[in-house]
């Protein structure tokens, strides 16, 4: 993450150069995945984030953009830092555009608090911004070393970024109530273009379990190619298109309304990938299968899955699902164990 702080009266000399220049020799390099560029432009602030494929692609790069770095900071008449994180959460509901507001919240913790952000983050901040009016896109960055977040949201417009504030206020005093941090810094930026491309399978597949853990059905279903989709699961149950989609969503959500995914291991290659992990939340609603309804039991059950899907052109086109139809029986106490 790049960021460049000089005179404001340059900054449109700036993104020219980070445009013509910098972007097509960025995304020339190894293991690039795109670049976003955002500015402040009443206090001469621009913002270069660029994603890589592996913490050692960005590495290998580090020598290669010294020289454009030093460019833009000549141009700005300015300063430049450089900050490295990893991005463990983004979830992406659209893909904002030009024009786009953007709010970045850097946050402090102990090292060894990063993991417990992270999950704050996906269980409790995640859930509450995929709601809000506008919202393209949320992710978390970290730098596990330093114990440093950066937290960035995309919103459609300035104006919805604007009418977010109280909201976010609130969610962000809330998560962080959580665990051991603090607020460093908060800003806001109009994005001026970003070419960032989707991630691997593995970082697909993380953003289908945000997207359903944050009962986000919309961009959940949004991942997938609805006209080739195809699910199977246990019982015999097969459905295709957009009614397999609704059933998977139904199903689960209907009869555990506070159900959660918890991740044991994702495993990927470009064909499709494996999810490995652990259903778990409190069966308060009728539970429909294949041999018959089952009504509310109060019961909390933790099931172990996996489920495999394939992946074309950034998108799931099937999934199929696997779990022991008995242990989740003798969970809801229909059968003993």
């Amino acid at each position: 993450m790049n960021t460049l702080i000089g005179d404001p009266a340059r900054i449109d000399e700036v993104t020219h150069y980070l445009d013509t220049t910098v972007r097509p020799f960025v995304e020339a390099q190894a293991g690039n995945r795109g670049l976003a560029v955002l500015t402040n432009s009443e206090l001469g602030i621009t913002v270069a984030g660029t994603y890589w494929d592996s913490a050692e692609s960005m590495t290998l790069s580090e020598h290669a953009v010294e020289a454009s770095r030093k460019e833009a900071a000549e141009l700005a008449e300015g300063m430049i830092t450089v900050d490295h994180f990893e991005v463990p959460v983004f979830v992406r509901r659209s893909r904002p555009g030009p024009g786009a507001g953007v709010r970045m919240t850097t946050i402090d913790c102990p090292p060894g608090e990063v993991g417990a952000a992270i999950q704050a983050f996906r269980e409790n901040a995640v859930p509450g911004l995929v709601k809000m009016d506008g919202l393209c896109s949320a992710q978390m960055l970290v730098d596990r070393e330093q114990g440093r977040c950066l937290v960035i949201a995309a919103y459609e417009t300035m104006e919805q970024l604007a009418d977010s504030r109280a909201a976010v206020a609130r969610l962000r005093a809330d998560t962080l109530a959580r665990i051991h941090a603090q607020v460093r810094s908060v800003g806001e930026y109009r994005l001026l273009f970003t070419t960032v491309r989707e991630g691997g399978t593995n970082s697909l597949t993380q953003r289908w379990v945000d997207l359903w853990n944050a009962g986000d059905r919309e961009g959940w279903r949004g991942m997938t190619d609805q006209t080739a989709f195809e699910l199977r699961a246990p019982g015999g149950f097969r459905l295709a298109g957009r009614e397999a989609l609704e059933a998977e969503w139904s199903t689960w959500h209907d009869a555990f309304p506070d159900n959660q995914i918890a991740v044991v291991s994702i495993h990927g290659d470009e064909d499709g990938g494996v999810l490995e992990g652990r259903f778990q939340g409190t069966h308060t609603g009728r539970l429909v299968t294949p041999a018959g309804d089952i009504a509310p039991t109060q019961r909390t059950v933790d099931i172990p899955f996996c489920e495999v899907h394939r992946v074309r052109a950034g998108q799931m086109t099937d999934s199929h699902l696997y779990y022991d139809q008995l242990e989740l029986l003798i969970q809801l106490g229909k059968i003993d164990s």
